[in-house]
């Protein structure tokens, strides 16, 4: 059926402005014709007029444009439905909505249908059909492909609706709610007594005092409980309802949704056990790792001590084998207590009890190279570094952080080229948040640590911030492997993020977003 056909008029492919306008006029529709060419309206009707509050007497002079009432965006889509109808007649033109500013610049919602309709001119027109969406919702659907799609996704077994009318204690359901109780009998009356019945005995009280509140204090209920379905299941409901009221202010009906979100929680309570369990055994790990290095410690001391005894009592007894078995020894204990401290640094980076404060990273970074003094004039290091920024964090880590990636800028240089290390930092864009998915509102700083080093390959990019992992030689790079695991401890524990890039031909690059304010301080779980 065409436009013509829902306002009451057979098209018979010409008709005259003044015919078509005696027959649309008491159209319970809004009608209105417009141009094919510029969409200028030519008539519209009584209901037109009652809804937009535009009358025929506003189409004189200027006129008055269908697109007027459009918002700009819409415009296009319009058009794309006008030329479905024209270069198709046959086709039915389903419903769109538009949203149709009306005399008083007030927009509503409206289901537009249009025809093609030729004059006797032989000019084209097209007759635009709309009804009022009265739904009171905003902008549910684009057309009735959506509609449907929309009211599929609730036509299930999982959600429902109801109505409660308090005096007369009668309960309606939807089919949905019929499938959620697993009640067969659609023909069973229901009232409020036989819904309690289905209410698990632990949540009944809860329920009862949600629904006093919601009539006490004029607010909506949002509530989860279980059931007792009539085949014995216990399923998890999420409610939501409202209270309607008469002129009176007296509470008539009890209106509301119910979904099952029995699977849902199901996924969610396993998810948190295991979390739980994730926890558990990452804290199990960490203090067996705090308390087997401080326990190896003593032995190492001993070990060390008697090696150094060894060393000087009988450095001119000793010679050649036993000379160089000794050297390895002590170094194999340096190599141990190095070992053992990196541990406990990574260790405790979690169970930390110092608050964030404010950190000017200019200072930490001079207290750094201050540190590194000696092995900088050795390399001839040159560490240049733009002005850092002032962040919340824990400034023992910051050092740290600053430490660990400057010392290994300086140890894996390239032989007979002087190490340069570059700093530099710029606040991220909202580009740049959404691409790392760091919230939109706080504000990020990107510092990066570039060197002229040896570099690594990109495939590595993500293994070197793994506990022990190395990709060079203990002979010809010594070190722990936790230093920089120890970086991205840290970074975690600030909310923050940590990643390396190789240079080809250049180097390697260390980059670190950290949040300007932080929250307390984060617990690590992995």
């Amino acid at each position: 059926m065409d436009s013509l056909q829902t306002a009451g008029i057979k098209n018979s492919g010409l008709l005259s402005m003044e015919v078509f306008s005696q027959c649309v006029s008491a159209s319970p529709a809004l009608i209105a014709v417009v141009s094919a060419v510029d969409l200028k309206i030519l008539f519209v009707n009584n209901q037109f007029e009652q809804y937009l509050g535009y009358t025929n007497t506003d189409l004189e002079g200027r006129g008055l444009y269908f697109s007027d009432l459009l918002e700009h965006y819409l415009i296009d889509r319009l058009q794309y439905q006008l030329e479905q109808v024209k270069n198709d007649p046959c086709s039915n033109s389903r419903y769109v909505i538009y949203p149709l500013k009306g005399k008083d610049e007030k927009k509503s919602p409206y289901y537009l249908y249009a025809s093609l309709v030729s004059a006797g001119d032989g000019t084209d027109m097209y007759s635009l059909v709309m009804h009022p969406d009265l739904s009171k919702w905003d902008m549910p659907f684009t057309s009735f492909n959506s509609r449907e799609l929309f009211l599929e996704q609730f036509n299930s077994e999982n959600f429902g609706t109801f109505e409660w009318l308090i005096d007369a204690d009668k309960v309606f359901w939807s089919v949905g709610v019929y499938g959620i109780y697993e009640v067969e009998d659609t023909q069973l009356p229901i009232n409020r007594a036989l819904v309690q019945t289905f209410t698990h005995p632990d949540d009944k009280a809860r329920i009862k005092e949600a629904i006093k509140n919601a009539i006490n204090n004029r607010t909506d209920v949002d509530i989860e409980y279980r059931i007792i379905t009539t085949r014995k299941n216990v399923r998890v409901i999420h409610s939501l309802a409202r209270i309607i009221r008469d002129s009176n202010d007296k509470p008539t009906k009890f209106v509301g949704s119910i979904r099952d979100v029995t699977d849902q929680r199901s996924i969610e309570d396993d998810l948190k056990n295991k979390v739980e369990e994730l926890n558990h055994s990452n804290k199990e790990l960490e203090e067996f790792a705090f308390v087997a290095s401080h326990d190896m410690q003593e032995p190492l001391r001993k070990i060390t001590t008697f090696s150094d005894r060894l060393s000087e009592k009988y450095k001119d007894v000793l010679a050649g084998d036993g000379l160089m078995y000794l050297s390895r020894m002590v170094a194999a204990a340096e190599n141990m207590r190095m070992l053992i401290n990196n541990l406990l640094e990574f260790s405790k980076i979690s169970k930390t009890k110092q608050a964030f404060e404010p950190v000017n990273l200019n200072l930490i970074l001079k207290q750094v190279t201050t540190d590194l003094e000696l092995v900088i004039e050795e390399t001839g290091t040159e560490v240049n570094s733009h002005s850092l920024p002032r962040v919340y964090a824990i400034p023992s880590q910051m050092k740290q952080l600053f430490a660990n990636i400057i010392s290994n800028a300086i140890k894996f240089r390239k032989q007979d080229v002087k190490p340069v290390i570059t700093i530099e930092n710029n606040l991220l864009t909202e580009d740049d948040r959404q691409k790392f998915e760091l919230p939109v509102r706080a504000r990020y700083y990107r510092i990066s640590i570039s060197d002229n080093g040896i570099g690594f390959e990109e495939e590595y990019s993500a293994r070197i911030f793994q506990v022990f992992q190395r990709l060079h030689g203990k002979s010809e790079y010594p070190g722990s492997g936790i230093g920089l695991a120890i970086c991205k401890k840290i970074m975690e524990y600030h909310r923050g993020l940590i990643f390396a890039e190789n240079v080809p031909d250049v180097g390697a690059r260390f980059v670190f977003i950290l949040p300007e304010y932080q929250e307390e301080p984060k617990e690590i779980t992995t």
